[in-house]
């Protein structure tokens, strides 16, 4: 089976992906899961910090990157064309319920829905909120109605669902997360102008990005649709995972 990269958004930290990956390894597949965190100390950008990050621990990986499926969830999307440039060359990029890189556009400029933006922003101006950075709180309640299709809500509420370890889950991943600054959601992200040279796929998960998976079929791309919740791969691992392999072989070719 092929090597898997699977990166993590940054609102939400790299436990994302750990369930997966522990099902990816079951299945032979060789696994590394970058962290892409946003200090307040760096040298440039956000998104040029996060690059270093990820050629830094990819850099004594003992894998044949140019045989990698380089898959990115939620806003680590958009980053992907950068972070493959690492790499050389992946064999293929998998962007999960993402939106799709534009080249000089922020990550809020690609959100459809405005007043999502507004609450992000407020959000970060919350009196909780640390310096003007967004972070999940761990007042989670139970809920009945509709999960909400954006990471703030979307996070605690989805994680309720789960009737069983729900409180380890909850735990892990809010200790991997660190508050994030807004400025990380602001700032234009560029997009090489050769991207993409290889074969791309698309998995839409969640409502929110349903007109990105639309964007995705027009460009040609395999679309895989499982319409479940923007965490599916912290609900479902082994049936995610699985699909994940399946789909990433397709797409590879």
């Amino acid at each position: 089976m092929r090597p898997f990269i699977l990166v993590h958004g940054p609102l939400i930290g790299p436990f994302t992906w750990v369930p997966v990956a522990a099902e990816l390894r079951k299945l032979g597949a060789t696994v590394v899961l970058p962290a892409l965190m946003s200090p307040a100390r760096r040298n440039g950008t956000f998104w040029e910090h996060h690059c270093a990050e990820f050629a830094l621990e990819l850099k004594n990986v003992s894998m044949d990157t140019s045989q990698a499926v380089l898959v990115g969830h939620a806003g680590a999307g958009p980053l992907l064309p950068k972070l493959g440039e690492q790499l050389g060359e992946p064999a293929a990029f998998l962007l999960v319920d993402s939106d799709l890189p534009k080249d000089g556009y922020s990550r809020f400029d690609m959100f459809d829905d405005e007043q999502a933006v507004e609450e992000y922003r407020k959000a970060a101006a919350e009196p909780f909120s640390p310096r003007g950075r967004l972070a999940p709180q761990q007042d989670i309640v139970q809920v009945d109605e509709k999960v909400r299709e954006w990471p703030l809500d979307l996070l605690r509420e989805a994680l309720t669902m789960q009737p069983d370890g729900r409180a380890d889950v909850q735990t892990a991943v809010f200790a991997g997360k660190r508050p994030t600054p807004v400025e990380v959601m602001d700032e234009p992200l560029p997009v090489p102008e050769n991207w993409p040279n290889v074969p791309v796929g698309y998995i839409h998960l969640s409502k929110t990005y349903s007109s990105a998976a639309s964007a995705a079929r027009e460009q040609g791309w395999p679309v895989l649709e499982l319409s479940s919740s923007h965490v599916q791969m912290l609900l479902e691992p082994e049936s995610f995972a699985r699909e994940l392999a399946s789909f990433a072989e397709g797409v590879v070719g």
